[in-house]
């Protein structure tokens, strides 16, 4: 069935229900009403805009029915399941609380409790009723979801354990939405706690399954923001796995991804991850674009403070200030600044060394532009400025 008819049978499934003309077929279970939810959450991940835009409607319908089914249905435990999928799914709360109020659930009230605080928002009551369970032990209907509500409330306090709950949602319920959802969190999660092999195999999984998910747009530019300020992105030798995970993207999404890289790496002083990521733009853009005059700069300002000093410096006084973002004009005035205080290439040794915790750059010297600029002092206030932009955009 292709994707329109899945929608249009989750609706018609549910209007059809309540009209006078099909009263005297079965009626549906929450339970069976809760798989049309599903079917349409499996066409979100796989690119419909149209199912996208439906879930609303199909919501409102299911809460609406759910109020109208005999008393007697919610003693079937799979139907007062479909409750917690209901409200997790974005449902309304107020019609949970109308059926618990009636006393008609039959469903661990820790569960129950835990998923309205989530969707209320409060945090603490949340992970107090939840967050002793392992999901792997609850009914395979919610166990994922409630897995993925797990790793939202530890996430920011302990991400270790945030990866252990989204590997349970997403390999509890695999092509679903809730794996989709799983694994955009994890790579990200993966990523702050610098394992880059995980943040490796889990991009790449997403690539392959999602890419064309709703929301792989918005995925897209969260990492390209992200991966600039991961410090394992800034350790040269790890580059190649780096250009091979992003080849998976279209030309734009890999230009606008390399440039971010390649400023980060300038201002954080890795001149060498800029260089190699200036590299990449220069082959994915053509001549004359305002991206190329982009990544010729960001080329030029990592190599002004190495052996290739004298060119490099050539190279920053033939850009076009006019072409380039704000942010990036002052930035050229800095670094021009360095190369005209720099008046020759230093020395290889001794090399400065780099921070505990950060692989060390084989082109030397590392010279980290914060650093170098402060015998220049408006040179050393524009850097600062453009640093600060760089966090704001990041945000």
């Amino acid at each position: 069935m292709n994707r329109v008819g899945t929608i249009a049978v989750a609706l018609v499934v549910l209007v059809g229900a309540a009209r006078a003309e099909e009263a005297e077929a079965p009626s549906r279970e929450p339970y069976q009403m809760i798989r049309a939810l599903h079917a349409l959450q499996d066409d979100i991940a796989r690119g419909s805009l149209e199912a996208h835009n439906a879930q609303p409607a199909l919501l409102k319908r299911l809460g609406e029915e759910f109020q109208k089914v005999d008393p007697s249905v919610w003693k079937e435990p799979r139907n007062s399941r479909a409750v917690v999928t209901f409200l997790l799914s974005g449902g309304s709360p107020q019609v949970v609380d109308g059926l618990r109020s009636r006393k008609l659930l039959v469903l661990d009230e820790a569960i129950l409790d835990g998923a309205i605080a989530y969707v209320e928002g409060r945090a603490e009551d949340a992970k107090a009723r939840l967050g002793s369970m392992h999901a792997r032990d609850l009914p395979p209907t919610i166990a994922a979801e409630i897995a993925l509500v797990q790793s939202a409330l530890v996430a920011q306090t302990d991400p270790k354990a945030a990866i252990e709950r989204l590997d349970d949602a997403r390999l509890l319920m695999p092509g679903t939405l809730v794996e989709e959802a799983a694994l955009r969190r994890e790579i990200f999660v993966a990523g702050q706690v610098d394992d880059f092999d995980k943040f490796e195999a889990l991009a790449q999984r997403y690539f392959r399954r999602f890419r064309h998910s709703i929301y792989a747009g918005n995925f897209r530019q969260r990492l390209a923001v992200a991966v600039a300020r991961f410090s394992f992105v800034q350790q040269s030798d790890r580059f190649p796995r780096l250009v091979a995970l992003l080849d998976q993207l279209d030309d734009a999404g890999q230009r606008a991804l390399y440039l971010l890289i390649a400023r980060t790496a300038l201002v954080r002083g890795k001149v060498e991850m800029a260089d190699l990521a200036a590299e990449r733009v220069l082959g994915l853009t053509d001549e004359g674009s305002s991206e190329r005059e982009r990544a010729r700069f960001y080329r030029a300002a990592a190599r002004v403070v190495t052996n290739a000093h004298d060119q490099a410096l050539l190279d920053l006084q033939k850009i076009e200030v006019g072409r380039l973002p704000e942010r990036d004009a002052e930035l050229l005035k800095a670094a021009l600044a360095v190369g005209r205080n720099v008046k020759k290439a230093l020395p290889a040794a001794p090399a400065q060394q780099d921070q505990p915790g950060e692989a060390q750059t084989s082109m030397r010297p590392r010279i980290d532009f914060g650093r170098s600029l402060a015998a220049v002092n408006r040179a050393q206030v524009l850097l600062d400025e453009s640093k600060e932009q760089l966090k704001e955009r990041a945000r």
